[in-house]
Order: C-alpha cells, then structure tokens, then sequence
C-alpha cells in the first residue's frame, strides 16, 4: 500500500527588508515526525483560491494544522487586546477554508498549538489572548530546549493519548494563548493542572484531534511517547486508503 500523504498548513515569513520575497515556512520538525511516523510530508502553501484549496484536498490522506501566530480575534468577535501576538489573516482565512473542506472527506486531522486554537475558533469557541489573562504560574512558553517537557498534563479516557499515555503525561510548551471557551462539538480531553486545555478531540469525526504542546519537537529529537501520536495518525490515514 502506498504511504498516505500529509497536508501540512505553513506561515507567511513577512520581512520588510525583503520587498516582495514573502516566504513559506515550517519547522522541519513537522516533515520529520510524518516521515518516521510512515507518511509523506508536503508543505501547503497559503492562498485564497478556493478551486485550488479543494483540489489539493482530494490528493492527501490527512491534515496537520501547524504551529504559529495567533488567530486574528476578530475571528471570535474581541477587540485586538494588550500582548496579542503577530496575526496573519490571510494564513486565518485559508486554514479555516481547508479545514472545512477535508471535514467533508472524513479525513484525519491533527491540529498543533495554534492549529488546536484555531479548530476552536472554527468551531465557534473562544482564545485567552495572552497567559496574562488567566490565573496560573505554571510556564506555558518555556526558554530552554524544545524537547524537554515543561509541566504535566492529566488525561480523560478513551481517547488516543490515554491509549498512549495513561492519565499523565509530561509536556513541552511554547504558547502564551488557550482556549477561553470550548467551541461546539468539541471536548476537552486533556487539561494541565491550572486548568489549561492541553487537548481536543471532535469525538463526531473519525480522528479529530488537537493539542496545545508541540509533539513534533519532542517526536524528531527520539520521545517515543510523542511520536506515538503521530504512529497513530497517519495509521488512521491508511486505514482510511484501505
């Protein structure tokens, strides 16, 4: 059977002193943990043509939604509040536009920090705009290396990261936004111990899931736990082909 091939959503590298040379970027973190998982990693670029976007959907097998700046919140109906981050409504628009398209084919479809955000968002749900906004000291946007976890996350059953990691597991953590309020359809399947939503799952939809770590860093650099998501995403991938 062939490999399953696997979207995966970039940002727009916007710097000023290259005039006219915007850039398509991706932590290559993400490619690798697809490739060791068994898949075909391929780089979307963004674009707003809506006969492209549901064209490349019908040439993969699944879709992760990466890491980046934050969601605009005029998305989610808030004026833009103090340390909101860089936003990008063009790479909004066409993420939001992709996701609905592959949840018409049942696909798999894994979001990651900012992709978890924005599954909320699609989903008609709510963003804490910066950690300042919540009551917590745990460190949610750790400063050392990326692969070392940072604070521990407790997990609901019946779900593919209990089925990995039991009740606990150890994360890494690099975001200063979480979700506010739980969009429709969604349940919150992971929390750290402040309260933080670290996982989502649609549980209506064959492999919807989201998380608020980065598994990639941790899967690429040898975390046999954290590449155990991706084992089981792009399994669903090829179960899907079968």
């Amino acid at each position: 059977m062939k490999k399953p091939i696997i979207a995966i959503t970039s940002s727009m590298d916007l710097n000023p002193d290259r005039l006219n040379d915007n850039r398509t970027m991706v932590s290559l973190d993400y490619s690798n943990s697809v490739i060791n998982s068994g898949g075909i990693p391929v780089i979307l670029p963004i674009t707003d043509n809506l006969e492209v976007i549901k064209e490349q959907v019908k040439y993969f097998d699944g879709l992760i939604l990466s890491g980046g700046g934050d969601p605009d919140p005029n998305l989610y109906g808030e004026d833009c509040l103090q340390e909101l981050g860089d936003i990008t409504p063009e790479r909004d628009a066409f993420e939001l536009a992709i996701l609905e398209e592959f949840l018409k084919t049942k696909k798999p479809i894994l979001g990651i920090c900012r992709g978890l955000q924005l599954m909320n968002v699609f989903y008609g749900g709510t963003l804490y705009q910066d950690i300042k906004y919540v009551d917590t000291n745990i460190q949610h946007k750790q400063k050392w290396l990326a692969d070392l976890p940072t604070h521990d996350i407790n997990i609901l059953e019946n779900n593919i990261l209990f089925e990995i990691f039991g009740k606990k597991a150890r994360t890494n953590s690099f975001h200063h936004q979480m979700i506010k309020d739980l969009g429709k359809e969604l349940t919150s399947i992971a929390t750290a111990n402040d309260g933080v939503v670290e996982a989502i799952q649609n549980k209506n939809y064959p492999f919807f899931y989201g998380v608020q770590w980065h598994p990639e860093m941790m899967a690429s650099r040898g975390n046999l736990g954290m590449k155990k998501i991706f084992d089981k995403f792009i399994e669903s991938c090829e179960n899907l082909k079968k």
